[in-house]
């Protein structure tokens, strides 16, 4: 005879080991968690042309033609204030293309600076941050070195460029020596406009949950506020135009460069005065996202507890 049968209210089923098994791998320290939105943020900002490409190729259009000014007209003078011949094109036109370079910065500002920390508050990104133990000093970092990295390859690459061809242009070995300073200078104006142009539209995006308030009143700042001052700067000779982001780097870049005796819209504007603000609007821009981002954080944005 055989057994009986278990009684089906006594049965017990059978766990099945489906292949998972526990990561036993490498595990990155809390302290890497910036990079990954470092990356995501310069990934972000690739992915189309008009967002990055399209200003990045208005830079190296800037520095083929301040190249080709530099090589082609090398040995013509141009006049200071006073009507002296004071420089040649090929030493000047380093700094003047420093205005050119703003202005692709500025279209990247635009187009991502300004869109970034409101872009992630309108839709929510937040969540996907904060609910991973992404603290908001990891955001903070990731996203201002995001867009440092972003603005280096117009305001570092470029006079970078220019500098080593203008070195290209020495006759001899004394006169090659004569200008390698020009490297360490260009690199200087590079890292400061770098830093700047990224830090205050970040700081503009994170005071709004709204990408179009947040663009709007970054390009009324930049363009109407800082034309106005840069012209009462200029008409009543005073350091008021310092106000103005892109007046101030190009006094500094004029500082730098000896071409403090130009006409221009920098021309009156003291280089001390206009360094302090540079120097001003990043430390006030950094402390206001970090506020911004705190503060979030802090009301449950994220989904933090």
């Amino acid at each position: 005879m055989s057994e009986p049968h278990a009684d089906a209210g006594s049965a017990t089923g059978t766990v099945h080991d489906l292949g998972y098994k526990r990561y036993a791998g490498a595990r990155s320290s809390a302290g890497t968690r910036w990079r990954v939105i470092l990356r995501n943020q310069i990934a972000t900002g690739w992915k189309t042309w008009w967002r990055f490409k399209a200003s990045l190729g208005i830079a190296v259009l800037v520095t083929f033609i301040a190249g080709g000014v530099m090589f082609i007209l090398r040995d013509k003078m141009i006049r200071d204030f006073g009507g002296n011949f004071a420089a040649t094109m090929a030493d000047a036109a380093l700094p003047k293309s420093i205005e050119w370079y703003t202005r692709a910065a500025f279209l990247v500002s635009l187009t991502i600076g300004a869109r970034v920390v409101a872009g992630d508050m309108q839709s929510g990104a937040f969540t996907f941050y904060f609910a991973r133990s992404v603290r908001p000093r990891d955001y903070v970092l990731g996203k201002l070195a995001g867009m440092c990295a972003l603005m280096a390859l117009i305001f570092v690459a470029g006079p970078l460029v220019l500098s080593l061809a203008r070195l290209g242009l020495s006759d001899d070995m004394p006169q090659l020596a004569d200008t390698l300073h020009l490297v360490p200078k260009a690199l200087a104006i590079g890292v400061l406009g770098t830093v700047a142009f990224a830090a205050v539209p970040l700081a503009f995006s994170s005071m709004f949950g709204n990408v179009r308030h947040a663009m709007a009143l970054w390009a009324a700042y930049y363009l109407v506020f800082g034309l106005m001052v840069s012209l009462l700067g200029r008409a009543s000779h005073s350091w008021i135009g310092a106000l103005d982001l892109a007046t101030a780097l190009e006094a500094v870049a004029n500082k730098v460069f000896d071409l403090q005796l130009f006409r221009g819209r920098a021309g009156w504007v003291p280089w001390d005065a206009a360094l302090a603000s540079l120097l001003a609007h990043t430390g006030a821009a950094i402390a206001i996202l970090a506020v911004q981002v705190r503060r979030a954080y802090g009301a449950g944005v994220g989904g933090a507890s």
